[in-house]
């Protein structure tokens, strides 16, 4: 039976790969000084084609590094779960685990407090990575993480804290909010009850509130132990509200607003305005009860600490299928129509993954 993302450029690649000092048509601007780093699934060993999810597919980063105008390095490594090191024939590097859900995180990785972290949601511990991308392991961030964490944690530039809503099925009808400071370790976690198990992928975050999609995507725990990878579906009688709440507040401070049922994956923008909250989200009227086509979105990279906001360039990874590979693409975000500012040329084809970001040298 075929799976259509086990063939094209959803299939997975077969070798980890290091090259340095690699092909590059254009210039690449000097103030580019870091990594740009991609998650995504990638199994690593086949697959049964009828069963395969491909959000559960074990994680595969994928990371460019450039320098002084150069790309210096890519490389591409699976993180090391304990079932991913197995099936190399390594060695677990070992670490916390929540309620046994060892994973390798497929979503996203970010860079924070000196740290490079791969994300998956649902439950999982971040797995931490050398700034090579070779695991260090599983981490509760020094024991102050008490559960699982989210793929989609949002960084205040004013504060330097990382703020997330996490879930877990396991918690039932709650999900936590979790703050993370800018020494990597957590400082506040607030339970905010919903009205049932909820796939809260994403959350938004302003200046002085926190917002809660509760959306009508839930856990089904039959579907879970009949052995089903992906089991959450869409519940026409749950309804969608979305809720608001000081970022200082606690559960009880949640002021709940019932919308029409849909279901919001990542929200663009979102700021207070005197009174209000204003969300900038796409609507999706229905969700995971059919197959839909995955995210790899581009990264803004600022060219200066004080540039102004669309002063930069747009980082994304970019797949020819005509000779099978792929390229590091940079355009300039003042001129996003205009051809690329430079094109790194990748020495493999990288599968469409999730989620990715900059992380600039000084991270």
């Amino acid at each position: 039976m075929a799976n259509r993302y086990l063939t094209g450029n959803f299939a997975p690649v077969t070798t980890e790969v290091t090259a340095t000092d690699l092909p590059v048509v254009g210039r690449i601007p000097a103030t580019l000084s870091g990594r740009y780093l991609r998650n995504g699934p990638n199994p690593v060993t086949p697959p049964d084609p009828a069963a395969y999810h491909w959000f559960v597919g074990d994680g595969m980063v994928h990371g460019i590094r450039l320098e002084d105008g150069a790309a210096r390095w890519y490389r591409n490594r699976w993180v090391r779960s304990r079932a991913v090191a197995t099936a190399l024939g390594e060695t677990w590097p070992g670490g916390p685990v929540h309620a046994d859900m060892d994973a390798a995180p497929n979503t996203n990785v970010i860079g924070h407090a000196g740290r490079t972290l791969a994300l998956v949601e649902s439950g999982p511990v971040p797995y931490e990575l050398t700034d090579e991308l070779d695991t260090v392991g599983p981490t509760n961030l020094g024991a102050t993480l008490p559960a699982g964490y989210t793929a989609h944690p949002k960084l205040d530039p004013v504060t330097g804290e990382l703020h997330a809503m996490a879930y877990w099925w396991g918690w039932g009808n709650q999900v936590q909010y979790i703050v993370i400071g800018r020494d990597g370790r957590v400082t506040r976690t607030v339970d905010v009850p919903t009205k049932g198990p909820t796939m809260m992928h994403d959350f938004s975050l302003t200046e002085h509130h926190v917002v809660v999609y509760d959306q009508p995507v839930i856990f089904d725990l039959d579907e879970a132990m009949k052995g089903v990878s992906f089991p959450y579906h869409w519940d026409d009688d749950y309804g969608s509200r979305v809720g608001v709440m000081p970022r200082a507040g606690t559960a009880d401070d949640i002021r709940w607003f019932e919308v029409d049922p849909c279901y919001v994956f990542h929200p663009m923008n979102a700021y207070d305005d005197g009174d209000d909250v204003v969300l900038d989200v796409v609507r999706h009227p229905r969700m995971f009860d059919r197959v839909r086509n995955g995210p790899a979105e581009g990264v803004f990279v600022p060219s200066s600490p004080d540039a102004d906001e669309d002063d930069g360039y747009v980082l994304a990874v970019v797949y020819d299928p005509d000779r099978d590979g792929s390229d590091l693409v940079i355009l300039a975000a003042q001129d996003f129509t205009g051809e690329p500012v430079a094109r790194v040329q990748l020495p493999q084809r990288v599968p469409f993954g999730f989620h990715g970001n900059w992380v600039p040298d000084d991270f």
